[in-house]
């Protein structure tokens, strides 16, 4: 009567026929159509078909169901260019002219050759015309020998979602277009073997199972018999995504994500947006996401924009000359060899002999209108610093890059800018970097300096660094701002705010991700500010920079030199009975410290480390615990990842400086051995701006504060 097409998250569809006027849609075995996700429930939605028209109902769903972005809150009518919204898929229904009448016997499957599967294969019968040649497409029942579909049984044509029990349907193979396909011409056999290769084993080989064979084999059902279907695992890294037009490939989409396994390239179809997990959407247009951070595509992200965008430059070329004129000037009438090596200078005679050598040296130059400016900082790359000491005290500079003599660059606001003032000649700069290395022998190649006030200077000397000592300065944050703040400099949205403390206070453990200088370790700042002052906090960093008015917080620095790293802290660390941990910078082996840490007690603690995405970062989360745990099995240790993570908030860039909340999702366990995710919140790129939205879907922690009598606002779960 009807055909119903099926597209998941990731452009891959499945389609459906019927020949009974209703059908059901849920995630467990008993519906028509079975999709077998969180974000649906198990019974979520019936379709009907009434004087030729198309009804869609509510099962009173957790999520709802969604008709062009429009929540389902009655019986209502769709026709065929309607899209139906459930979870992570799309359905659109059509009307099949020419069925088969209701009640008539099925059509019989097409002819198939001998041999495992087919005629006289295991589970299989001896069929008219077996082994005259393969079939282009097969049906439901051509599998394995099973059963011809019956009367108003569904007919899979593309099983990437998995069928239904009780409507006598069976999985079918999968077609191109789908992760474990196989060529036109080709079967698969369900012989045990390796996982099916494009274009099918080569000859005197065993053919491959399908995927329902590997999935009847794990749960310990014999190969050939009727299975329900995981949807296909969705290739998220190094895989082609169908761009939304006005989004940005680096947001991240909303709904359950799961870590990428090898599948076939799919067939070049048209790829729906994904659909919301659950939530509405503005009304008259359905939700459209843009694609998971980190997945791979032609379009540039938006982090990849901003560092595209040409970089400021403050530098005076005219003043440069001239600080070069000068220092020819001054280094006639005293050496490089004759300046201090010591900083601050203590020879008060040897300093007034250098300020009057500057002096005459401008003079002679005739500097005109820069004379002082040219005397000041010509004095102080002779007894100090140059004009890097101009800029660690510009409390607006957050950074210094100095790549060479005449190139330094700073961070201002969060904005890469060439400084307007640089060394005048290589030996100065060779002279500073001297000068805060201090005296050593023999001088080392790189070393790290660092200040009373936190400031932290690396310093690389040649022949490594080959123009000349390469010099990166971090000061310290002097304060951190909480998350209202952040919500004013448009780093997060009101909601996800509002989530993120009550995250907090709720003592969910969260992973805090992002790449390189992306405002990880204020977020976490922001975040402790929310702790209860009775929770006892020891926060790990490898240099202090979190300050916490709480009496009951512990501050610990690791110093690798002297034989105490991340681990060792974190080792002593819950020792001390504490109700949080908070590792700033995650980089090593201490992973797996804090994760056995946080999923034995110590609920709510947090840690920083670096990825692009919530599966990335949890993927090299992973990785990290390896290091210390490699007789773990890969499952066992993964599990073990997701039991002590509950969240990912993934950071990004800004490209008018600043950083911005990309993605929050929730971690839900481990299925078949991947991550899944829940995206709660993401940024979507519109534009050249952008905005940020709730997926709609509700975390499993907010039902269990509405239980417990708490005050939740489930509105910031929605458009």
């Amino acid at each position: 009567m009807f055909s119903v097409t099926i597209s998941e998250k990731g452009g891959q569809q499945s389609q459906y026929e019927f020949a009974k006027p209703q059908i059901t849609i849920g995630r467990m075995k008993g519906n028509d159509i079975v999709l077998p996700k969180g974000n649906v429930s198990k019974q979520h939605t019936r379709i009907f078909l009434r004087e030729d028209n198309f009804f869609v109902v509510d099962l009173k769903s957790t999520n709802g169901t969604y008709v062009n972005g429009r929540k389902v809150t009655a019986e209502q009518a769709v026709g065929e260019s309607d899209k139906i919204y459930i979870g992570d898929f799309i359905l659109q229904l059509q009307r099949q002219t020419g069925q088969q009448p209701q009640g008539s016997p099925p059509q019989p499957p097409p002819p198939r050759p001998s041999g495992p599967g087919g005629a006289g294969g295991p589970g299989g019968g001896s069929r008219p015309g077996g082994g005259r040649h393969f079939p282009t497409v097969m049906d439901a029942g051509d599998r394995g020998g099973g059963p011809a579909p019956a009367a108003g049984a569904a007919t899979q044509r593309n099983p990437s979602v998995g069928g239904s029990g009780p409507t006598g349907s069976s999985p079918g193979t999968p077609r191109p277009g789908g992760g474990g396909n196989f060529p036109m011409g080709q079967r698969a056999s369900s012989q045990p073997g390796n996982t099916p290769q494009p274009g099918g084993p080569p000859q005197g080989q065993t053919p491959a199972p399908s995927p329902a064979d590997n999935l009847r084999k794990t749960m310990g059902e014999a190969p050939g018999a009727p299975a329900e279907l995981t949807p296909e695992i969705e290739p998220i890294e190094d895989s082609p995504a169908t761009p939304i037009p006005g989004a940005s490939p680096s947001a991240p989409g909303p709904g359950p994500q799961t870590a990428p396994t090898p599948t076939p390239a799919p067939a070049p179809n048209p790829t729906p947006a994904p659909a919301p997990a659950t939530g509405s959407a503005p009304a008259g247009r359905p939700p459209a996401p843009a694609p998971l951070a980190g997945s791979s595509s032609a379009q540039p992200s938006a982090s990849t924009l901003a560092q595209q965008s040409p970089l400021e430059s403050e530098f005076d070329e005219e003043f440069h000359r001239k600080q070069q004129d000068v220092a020819k000037i001054f280094f006639e009438s005293l050496p490089i060899s004759d300046l201090p090596l010591d900083y601050p200078i203590e020879d008060p005679a040897l300093e007034q002999r250098v300020q009057s050598t500057v002096t005459s040296a401008v003079g002679s130059a005739g500097a005109g209108a820069d004379a002082d400016d040219l005397t000041d900082i010509l004095t102080k790359e002779a007894v100090g610093l140059g004009p890097l000491e101009d800029y660690l005290d510009d409390p607006q500079v957050e950074a210094i890059y100095i790549n060479a003599f005449d190139r330094i660059v700073v961070r201002r606001q969060g904005k890469l800018v060439v400084a307007a003032n640089a060394f005048s000649h290589p030996d100065m700069l060779d002279l500073a970097a001297r000068r805060l290395l201090g005296p050593q022998d023999p001088m080392p190649v790189s070393d790290e300096v660092r200040f009373g006030d936190g400031t932290r200077v690396h310093i690389l000397m040649p022949p490594v660094a080959v123009d000349g000592p390469a010099l990166t300065v971090r000061k310290p944050n002097q304060s951190f701002p909480d998350l209202d703040e952040l919500v004013e400099d448009g780093a997060m949205s009101e909601g996800m705010a509002e989530f993120l403390e009550r995250a907090v206070e709720a003592g969910r453990s969260i992973v805090i991700a992002g790449p390189v200088s992306s405002g990880k370790t204020t977020l976490l700042a922001a975040l402790t500010q929310t702790i209860p002052s009775s929770s006892r906090v020891i926060a790990l960093e490898q240099h202090s920079n979190l300050a916490l008015e709480q009496p009951n917080f512990i501050r610990l620095e690791a110093s690798p030199a002297s034989g105490f790293d991340m681990r060792y802290l974190l080792t002593n660390a819950v020792a001390m009975h504490p109700d949080r941990i908070l590792l700033d910078q995650c980089r090593g082996p201490e992973a797996y410290e804090w994760v056995t840490a946080a999923a034995s007690g110590t609920a709510g603690s947090m840690v920083t480390l670096h990825g692009t995405g919530a599966l990335d970062a949890l993927s090299r989360f992973e990785s990290l615990c390896l290091l210390a745990a490699g007789d773990i099995s890969p499952r066992g240790l993964r599990e073990q990842v997701a039991r002590s993570v509950n969240l990912v908030v993934v950071l990004n860039n800004r490209p008018d400086g600043g950083f911005r909340v990309q993605q929050i999702a929730e971690v839900q366990g481990v299925d078949l051995d991947a991550f899944r995710l829940n995206d709660i919140f993401y940024f979507r790129v519109e534009g050249s701006a952008g905005a940020f939205h709730p997926t709609g879907y509700i975390p499993l922690f907010y039902e269990d504060l509405r239980h417990a009598g708490l005050d939740v606002d489930l509105g910031i779960f929605r458009e």
